[in-house]
C-alpha cells in the first residue's frame, strides 16, 4: 500500500473515530440532562412533605449526594469514551506510519554504546523491549466494523 492510500485511510479511520465519538459524547450528555430533570423533579415532589429544619437539611444532603454521584459517574463515562476514541485514534497513526518492508510489531533496534559492548541484555532491557514489541502490534477497532462508511 502506497502513501497516498495510507493517508486516504487515515483519514477515513479519524473521520469515522471522530463521528462515533461526538454521538457517543451527545449521546451521553443527553442521558446526563435526562437524569437531571429526574432528579430535580424526584427531590420537587419530596419537598412539600419536609414539616421541620431537621427534615429540610437531611432532604438536602441527600439532594447534593445524589448529584454528585450523578456527576463522577457522568464524569467515568466520559473519560472513558475519551480514553478509546484516543487508543482509536493511536491504532490508526500505527497503522498509517508503519512501513511495509518493516514488520509492526518489531520494535527498531538501535545499539548504543551499552548494549553493543555487552553481550548479554540486561533482564530490565529485555522487558521494556518486549513492552515496546506488544505495544507496537496493530489492532482493529470495533468501531470501524459497526459505522457506515461515508464513500
Amino acid at each position: 500500500m502506497n502513501i497516498i492510500e495510507r493517508q486516504t485511510e487515515l483519514s477515513k479511520s479519524l473521520y469515522e473515530i471522530n463521528i462515533n465519538a461526538m454521538k457517543e459524547f451527545a449521546a451521553l450528555q443527553k442521558g446526563n440532562v435526562e437524569e437531571y430533570i429526574a432528579t430535580n423533579r424526584s427531590f420537587g415532589e419530596k419537598l412539600p412533605t419536609v414539616k421541620n429544619i431537621g427534615n429540610l437539611v437531611e432532604l438536602q444532603r441527600e439532594y447534593g449526594a445524589t448529584l454528585w454521584s450523578n456527576a463522577k459517574g457522568s464524569f467515568a463515562n466520559q473519560n472513558e469514551l475519551l480514553r478509546t476514541a484516543i487508543e482509536e485514534t493511536r491504532d490508526a497513526l500505527k497503522q498509517a506510519f508503519t512501513t511495509d518492508n518493516a514488520p509492526a510489531n518489531k520494535a527498531p533496534v538501535n545499539p548504543t554504546t551499552k548494549t553493543a559492548t555487552s553481550t548479554k541484555a540486561k533482564p530490565k532491557a529485555k522487558a521494556k523491549a518486549k513492552a515496546k514489541a506488544k505495544a507496537t502490534v496493530v489492532t482493529s477497532s470495533p468501531a470501524e466494523d459497526t459505522t457506515p462508511s461515508a464513500t
